[in-house]
């Protein structure tokens, strides 16, 4: 643990151990009420703040758990404890069966989706009434925490442990993915992840600490009904935590804390308090007007302020650092091919981006593949790693046909690639990142930071300027050592001595590696530095191949760069 998670836990336990002692009954039952707020509220964080999902069904997920700890408690003789895993195990499987259909489905959709499946449990399952209701079998708390105090020390340690559990995911491959993901889709296929599991694992983990939240609630209020997990309470509990940031522990507890406490103060101050919900509505859309994190993420920016910024210093120190010897600057392209473009073509609608492209990438070799904004090479890159189907023609690696393949099995076969917008997660340390992208074939991330003098591994990527994230995206690539790597325009957000220096490296790493490059690239003098051969595209179209220096007097791509008559 790092030392700021022991003294968050420290002062957690304090400020619990205090309440417990202090607090009369009703603000006994209050606080528990808002621990409980917390522990739903960690789940929206884990959906939203970390996998970029919005689901409006969370408190459908609690109503599940509940549901499933009455009915145990009314139908068998095992203790409150004993139930809590089953109340995380059925949400957890029904986080996995809305998680599948709703995989194709993203942002306002995916909300709309989770919306009607909170209105179709709502109405199926809990309309007529929870476990026990009817027969006034209440669920007890265990004997130790049959007390006001006894429980609210439960719930907050539950809290305080699925908090910890989180925490430590985050840091762990699945929750690096989760990040990536919501970052990216393309790149997280791109980089041999399947895209599937990764959200499937944020629902269903999501779901179970849910559902767990619901079992506490059943057990403070001993019999609960179905007015509790109602869809509007799913809209109000997920723009609270948007408001505070559940993603954090601290926003998930603010989410609860508020969540009980507003209500409570408008019933004080005589006002009726269905206004809670407009509140925390007004609130949620202000806090997606200033961006993701909410208040606890605005919090934790402003106290790393001077870490971020010593941060930048290592990233620019890093970049100007001392170059590696060019001693393979004009290598041979190995005997072999490694990739072959056999007549491919993309239409959409009735423009065609590619018409009849067929090139063939040579083992070791560094390829151009150069042409005018609007020339398809973009295109042609992203059919070549899966992302555009529907095509005419072949692509061969190493002789076999993985036109058909998804991106992410591509990724695993060899073909790694980085992208013009660049797509590395901000919320990952440089190190975590790399981690991501490593193969069991990989380098060391150690190793990996050396190829081009990256900042240390402990870095923020937030704190890296935009010419180092596009770096380190290619040093992913690379790490796993691919056959081939496709780089959309890499060098874009360097300048002078960063571009001469990630030339030299890309040059030695790639032939130390013997991998294959595919580079995209508009900086001319770039391509006559590492490419072998060059293609040329204009309006889809292949109109010249060879040599840079050869293929650059060709009038054809001269008529083509400066828009003179062909």
């Amino acid at each position: 643990m790092r030392r700021a998670d022991v003294a968050a836990a420290a002062a957690y336990c304090g400020a619990v151990l205090a309440v417990s002692q202090l607090a009369g009954p009703f603000w006994l039952f209050l606080l528990t009420s808002a621990v409980i707020t917390a522990v739903v509220a960690v789940s929206v964080g884990v959906i939203y703040d970390n996998a970029g999902l919005l689901s409006l069904c969370q408190m459908t997920f609690a109503g599940i758990g509940a549901w499933t700890v009455g009915w145990l408690n009314l139908k068998t003789s095992l203790p409150y404890l004993a139930m809590l895993p089953f109340a995380a195990a059925v949400p957890f499987a029904a986080g996995v069966a809305i998680g599948i259909p709703a995989l194709r489905l993203r942002g306002q959709n995916l909300a709309v989706f989770t919306l009607v499946f909170s209105a179709a449990v709502a109405r199926v399952l809990f309309a007529d009434g929870f476990p026990g209701l009817i027969e006034g079998n209440r669920v007890n708390p265990p004997g130790f925490a049959d007390s006001d105090a006894g429980f609210f020390l439960l719930c907050a340690g539950v809290l305080g442990v699925i908090a910890a559990a989180v925490t430590a995911l985050r840091r762990t491959s699945t929750g690096r993915w989760w990040f990536s993901v919501r970052h990216s889709e393309r790149a997280t296929a791109a980089m041999g992840r399947s895209v599937v599991v990764t959200k499937i694992s944020a629902f269903a983990a999501s779901a179970a600490i849910a559902g767990v939240g619901g079992a506490l609630l059943l057990a403070l209020n001993g019999i609960v009904s179905g007015a509790s997990f109602q869809p509007i309470e799913s809209m109000t509990i997920l723009t609270s935590a948007l408001i505070f940031g559940a993603g954090h522990f601290e926003g998930a507890l603010l989410t609860g804390l508020f969540g009980q406490l507003i209500p409570n103060f408008l019933s004080d101050v005589g006002l009726p308090r269905d206004i809670a919900p407009i509140l925390f509505a007004v609130g949620g859309v202000f806090a997606l007007s200033r961006g993701e994190g909410g208040l606890s993420a605005a919090v934790r920016a402003a106290v790393r302020k001077p870490s971020a910024r010593r941060g930048a210093g290592q990233a620019e120190a890093g970049s100007t650092s001392v170059r590696p010897p060019a001693t393979a600057r004009r290598r041979a392209a190995g005997g072999g091919t490694v990739l072959d473009i056999r007549q491919v073509s993309v239409s959409y609608g009735a423009v065609k981006a590619l018409h009849d492209v067929s090139l063939s990438v040579p083992e070791g070799g560094i390829y151009g593949l150069i042409g005018p904004n609007g020339a398809g090479k973009s295109t042609l890159v992203d059919a070549l790693s899966g992302f555009v189907t529907g095509h005419d023609g072949r692509f061969l690696l190493d002789g076999e046909d993985i036109t058909a393949l998804p991106p992410r099995v591509r990724a695993v076969r060899g073909l790694r690639r980085t992208f013009q917008q660049g797509h590395t997660p901000r919320d990952l340390t440089v190190g975590g990142y790399l981690a991501l992208c490593a193969t069991r074939q990989s380098t060391s991330v150690a190793e990996a930071l050396d190829w081009f003098s990256l900042p240390s591994a402990q870095t923020s990527i937030s704190a890296l300027d935009v010419g180092t994230r596009r770096v380190l995206e290619v040093c992913g690539a690379l790490m796993p050592c691919p056959r081939i790597v496709l780089l959309d325009e890499p060098t874009a957000g360097l300048a002078g001595p960063d571009r001469e220096a990630f030339v030299d490296s890309l040059t030695v790493v790639t032939a130390r590696l013997e991998i294959a490059v595919l580079l995209i690239e508009h900086d001319i003098d770039v391509v006559l530095d590492l490419c072998d051969s060059v293609a040329v595209l204009d309006f889809g179209e292949l109109i010249a191949a060879g040599s840079p220096r050869d293929v650059l007097r060709d009038p054809k791509v001269v008529a083509a760069y400066l828009g003179a008559e062909k």
